[in-house]
């Protein structure tokens, strides 16, 4: 009997304790949006003009985005957040991205716009929703797209296709880290992110015209990668 109280006596005394403590339920959800130097992103009409002095509109936007990751600005530390994700403009389900729950400590978010060398393989992704839409020709190295920017420029009926990949199997993807910190500290409240890309950044400071056809342009691919990490994509905190 004296054991029985003992080991409910000590039963009590972690409850108590453990009561003063507050429970760390974070979690982080990224949202993407789009904009143009600032301005909504417009089908209609000729509203954007690229550093070229070229106005065009935009009818379609899908990329991908991988190994999407806190890092611990504390230890050696990494949270994978996810390791693929596609975005849609025309699809609002795929604008955001929800982590599971995030332990205390700080951090900052990292993340690889396209896919390296040793994931964008060809029919590595067959169940996934991107696979038929984002395919690279095998002939020009095969795998997958980085992006898909589509639309009219020069007037209504004539299209460009700014679509970004592994040209001849060369990796053209990059990494994108940001500094703005991520405090988790025993919180009980979700924690929001916009991940912002402007694009007209695509297309400046390096100059890239718009042309109906680059996927085989290897120093436009270049460009482009330039200018993506130079600053297409920013991070903002959301407040409540």
């Amino acid at each position: 009997m004296k054991n029985l109280l003992s080991v409910v006596f000590a039963a009590l005394i972690l409850i108590s304790c453990g009561s003063d403590q507050e429970i760390n339920d974070t979690k982080i959800f990224l949202n993407f949006s789009h904009n143009v130097d600032g301005n909504p992103v417009s089908m209609d009409g000729l509203s954007h003009t690229n550093l070229a002095g070229e106005n065009y509109n935009v009818l379609t936007l899908k990329y991908l985005i991988s190994d999407i990751k806190l890092i611990s600005n504390e230890k050696d530390h990494e949270k994978i957040i996810k390791d693929v994700h596609f975005v849609d403009l025309s699809d609002p389900s795929t604008m955001v991205i929800e982590s599971d729950i995030i332990e205390n400590g700080s951090y900052t978010l990292q993340f690889r716009f396209g896919l390296d060398a040793t994931t964008n393989v060809t029919n590595s992704f067959v169940n996934e929703i991107f696979h038929t839409s984002m395919s690279w020709p095998e002939m020009m190295g095969g795998g997958y797209h980085y992006m898909k920017l589509e639309g009219s420029y020069t007037n209504d009926s004539t299209f460009y296709n700014t679509h970004t990949g592994p040209t001849m199997g060369m990796d053209h993807s990059f990494l994108c880290s940001f500094d703005v910190p991520i405090n988790i500290n025993n919180s009980i409240n979700n924690l929001e992110y916009a991940i912002e890309m402007n694009i007209n950044n695509w297309y400046g400071p390096e100059i890239v015209n718009l042309e109906p056809a680059i996927m085989m342009n290897i120093p436009t691919q270049m460009n482009l990668m330039m200018n993506g990490m130079m600053g297409v994509f920013n991070l903002q905190g959301l407040l409540d």
